[in-house]
């Protein structure tokens, strides 16, 4: 539903009906086509993670609200410049140039990011009429940046600090820690440009630069916390599978009988050894990480306070109890299944998801 102008607050609305603006205006040509790809591109996203931080992420991330934004403004310049051929000349071009601007400022009201996106055009209306001619508008438009702060930088500025608090809402350090990092160079580039907002070009490069600089690193920390998380679910399920409970517990139980039931549990206390051992390898080779090491290191005390690790502690000080245990062809001591019991009776171990 390309451009169609609808009621909500998405991030996405506010270009939907610049869009709509320029189609009702016959616009067409190069620049006409790259607006409508970027539209496009957020529109796809929109579809995919909806409305919310997730989704201004992406579309920062992918540069679309200054493609969008640049592709406007020559737009309308296009269209300025045609018109400007076919009427009256400057005056004629001047009046419709800070018309355009005007409507721009009715379609933002009330939409996201609306202060940091008006103001810049309040700033080029004021100007416009302050009785200067066409020709020195342009000059000056030029001259105090305000072309520049039509690029969205502002809102890019906004849109950061919205990463950085959503990070730490949803305890996530690394994406904390780099987008902090691509905020203070934006406000260095923004020190060092002659304008507020600092080239969009070149923070795109730097912001780019940081992104490749973390993106090792946010891999390392999914997949240790990955690796370590099948490795607790292994070993919680190896030990759960010799309790009286098992039978009956989602993990096992099978619709087709009891039969399948008893060969599910059958193959988590045959198998889970192996493939406990087989991660516990892995772990060891590609982080350098024992057993013991999961319990203390940043990614679990991360998790845990996130509340996403799906054990209790009860179960926890189990299973570390049991690792001695877990090797292929041996079973868990009486003990630990006696306590498994008990922590399943009082709920405390229960699996409320599956994080993993």
């Amino acid at each position: 539903m390309l451009g169609k102008i609808r009621g909500g607050t998405s991030v996405v609305d506010t270009f939907r009906n610049m869009y709509q603006e320029v189609v009702e205006k016959k616009a067409s040509g190069e620049a006409f086509s790259r607006m409508k790809k970027a539209l496009n591109r957020m529109e796809e996203l929109e579809a995919q993670v909806g409305n919310g931080p997730q989704l201004t992420t992406l579309l920062t991330g992918e540069d679309l609200f200054i493609e969008f934004s640049t592709a406007y403004s020559e737009v309308l310049s296009e269209m300025a410049r045609k018109e400007y051929q076919s009427v009256e000349g400057d005056e004629k071009l001047f009046q419709n140039t800070l018309a355009a601007y005007e409507n721009s400022i009715k379609e933002l009201e009330g939409k996201a990011h609306s202060k940091e996106l008006i103001k810049p055009l309040e700033d080029i209306l004021e100007l416009g009429k302050s009785g200067i001619s066409y020709p020195v508008f342009l000059r000056l438009c030029e001259e105090k940046g305000l072309n520049n702060a039509l690029e969205g930088n502002l809102v890019v500025r906004e849109v950061i600090i919205g990463d950085i608090d959503f990070a730490r809402s949803m305890h996530l350090p690394l994406e904390g820690e780099m987008n902090q990092e691509i905020l203070e160079k934006f406000d260095e580039l923004s020190s060092k440009s002659k304008f507020k907002p600092p080239d969009s070009f070149e923070f795109s490069l730097e912001s780019e630069k940081i992104q490749w600089k973390y993106a090792p690193l946010l891999e390392k920390w999914k997949r240790t916390t990955h690796l370590w998380g099948k490795m607790l679910e292994y070993m919680v399920d190896w030990v759960d599978a010799y309790t009286s409970f098992a039978p009956q517990d989602y993990r096992w139980a099978d619709r087709r009988g009891r039969a399948y039931t008893m060969k599910n549990i059958k193959r988590t206390r045959e198998c889970n050894p192996g493939l406990f051992k087989a991660r516990e390898k892995l772990f060891y080779k590609y982080f350098q990480l024992s057993w013991e090491d999961i319990f203390t290191h940043p990614t679990f005390r991360n998790e845990q306070e996130a509340g996403r690790v799906a054990y209790s502690q009860d179960s926890l000080e189990l299973i570390k109890s049991a690792y001695m245990y877990c090797e292929p062809f041996n079973n868990p001591p009486q003990e630990l299944i006696n306590k498994a019991e008990t922590i399943h009776a009082r709920a405390s171990g229960k699996r409320d998801f599956n994080f993993f």
